[in-house]
């Protein structure tokens, strides 16, 4: 039984769920932004939302380094985690340096982290990526989406920019997450779940 879903593909989805199930129970030690001098209050794009970011970001905890982007598709749209340091991963441009962020989750243990996936939004294509990543403690939730900011506002999906948000309202308000689960987003515990929700 073919599924449609490509082995590489496969090969991506397993890593995702791989690498979320490490941070799981880890202890956040540092989170990092790639930002320029000029950048102010942790942000390339003034919104009211969250801080809107054009490369990824590098989460240490327990020592070891996640680097969460867009680099998914070839079109590099589309959240990844990935091992390692983000700038192995994307090029980031010489006036910006890795800026410690002071989130609420430092110090804290990851108790979950969950992907929310849509389908690529391509004529024939088959398959999904992750649209937002949610990584949670015992207190804070810390999201990750996906989406860009024009003109300071939440706009278009599936692009290679991203925007944090620590405030679960904003979340709801803008349908992110969890909250987007009637707007598009789908949920799978594993990669099995997904691959059957591919082949349906």
């Amino acid at each position: 039984m073919t599924t449609g879903i490509s082995a590489d593909d496969i090969k991506l989805y397993s890593q995702q769920f791989d690498n979320l199930n490490r941070l799981i129970g880890k202890r956040i030690d540092k989170i990092e932004f790639y930002l320029a001098d000029t950048d102010k209050d942790f942000t390339e794009i003034q919104n009211k939302y969250g801080k809107s970011l054009l490369n990824g970001i590098g989460i240490q905890a327990d020592n070891i380094h996640y680097s969460i982007g867009n680099t998914f598709t070839d079109l590099t749209y589309g959240l990844n985690i990935k091992v390692g340091q983000t700038s192995e991963f994307e090029f980031i441009e010489d006036d910006k340096k890795p800026i410690s962020y002071p989130s609420k989750l430092i110090g804290q243990i990851i108790t979950g982290v969950d992907i929310y996936w849509m389908k690529i939004p391509f004529e024939g294509a088959i398959g999904f990526y992750p649209q937002e990543i949610t990584i949670r403690t015992n207190e804070n939730i810390f999201l990750i989406s996906s989406i860009e900011i024009n003109n300071g506002e939440a706009n278009t999906e599936f692009t290679d920019e991203i925007l944090i948000i620590e405030d679960q309202l904003v979340a709801k308000q803008l349908q992110l997450g969890q909250f987007g689960l009637d707007n598009g987003r789908l949920m799978f515990k594993n990669v099995d779940e997904l691959i059957k929700c591919g082949h349906a």
